[in-house]
């Protein structure tokens, strides 16, 4: 659920998000109001704050406000929208709009209006929205493939173990799905299933983008044959381990536990298996 604060002398702030609640298009958000002297109290701001920048304030004061929200801004965990509404009863000076924004890091994520009507903020605001489900949506996906990338191991920078898994990219140095299930002796529909892809997919592009942080878990696992031969990594993939709970190396990657498996090969290799 998208959040939307209003920020502004108490009354004001009111009025302007009951004016906005009005619309449709906000009843999936989570709205709602403060002024001045509660903003102080929050730790970072929402995905939208629309601002009713008080005409009442001095030079000093008007300045350390758009401070608070310039550190408040920046503070936030998600990416965060600002709508600065300067309703004055005489437009301000360009110069004094462009030391209030001087304040603010990010000027990408800020619009300025100059007594707009209702309806030009109402619009504003929705023609946000799409670009904050575009960036959640883009923030999840790339927390995804942080998580799914393996923990670095020491084994990166030796280049003799990194040679022998060279056979298993391709001429663009990517990693193949393809080489990787013969390497393994499995069907390329259990390596998809794995990978949560389908078959088609594996076998139209084996060395997808979207593909190699989860095969290179299995690259990893693969380098235990710089002390094995091809044959017999087949037959320690399939051989039960009392080091593993008494299941097969094989077994564990279906159930992806794959860093388990490439952390107990890279201690095998070192000479430490725990």
């Amino acid at each position: 659920m998208k959040e939307l604060l209003v920020v502004g002398e108490r009354s004001r702030a009111q009025k302007t998000l009951h004016a906005l609640r009005l619309s449709d298009r906000f009843k999936d958000w989570k709205t709602g109001a403060t002024d001045l002297d509660e903003l102080q109290d929050r730790d970072s701001l929402p995905d939208l704050t629309v601002v009713d920048v008080p005409w009442q304030l001095s030079d000093h004061a008007l300045k350390r406000f758009a401070n608070t929200l310039a550190e408040k801004q920046e503070s936030s965990r998600k990416e965060s929208f600002l709508i600065l509404n300067f309703h004055w009863p005489k437009h301000p000076a360009k110069p004094a709009v462009l030391r209030f924004l001087r304040h603010f890091r990010r000027p990408d994520r800020i619009q300025v209006y100059l007594s707009p009507k209702r309806e030009v903020l109402k619009a504003a605001v929705d023609a946000i929205g799409p670009t904050i489900d575009l960036l959640r949506s883009s923030a999840t996906k790339e927390s995804r493939e942080r998580e799914q990338q393996p923990q670095p191991s020491m084994l990166d920078k030796m280049q003799k173990v990194l040679d022998v898994t060279k056979d298993l990219r391709t001429d663009s140095g990517k990693l193949s799905a393809k080489l990787i299930a013969d390497l393994y002796r499995v069907p390329q529909t259990d390596l998809g299933n794995w990978l949560g892809k389908k078959k088609q997919g594996i076998s139209k592009t084996p060395d997808a983008d979207s593909l190699q942080n989860s095969l290179e878990y299995f690259e990893r696992i693969a380098r235990l044959r710089i002390a094995l031969s091809d044959e017999d990594f087949r037959k320690w993939l399939r051989m039960r381990n009392e080091l593993l709970d008494g299941a097969t190396p094989l077994e564990l990657i279906a159930q992806g536990k794959w860093q388990i498996v490439a952390d107990f090969v890279a201690d095998m290799i070192t000479g430490s298996p725990t």
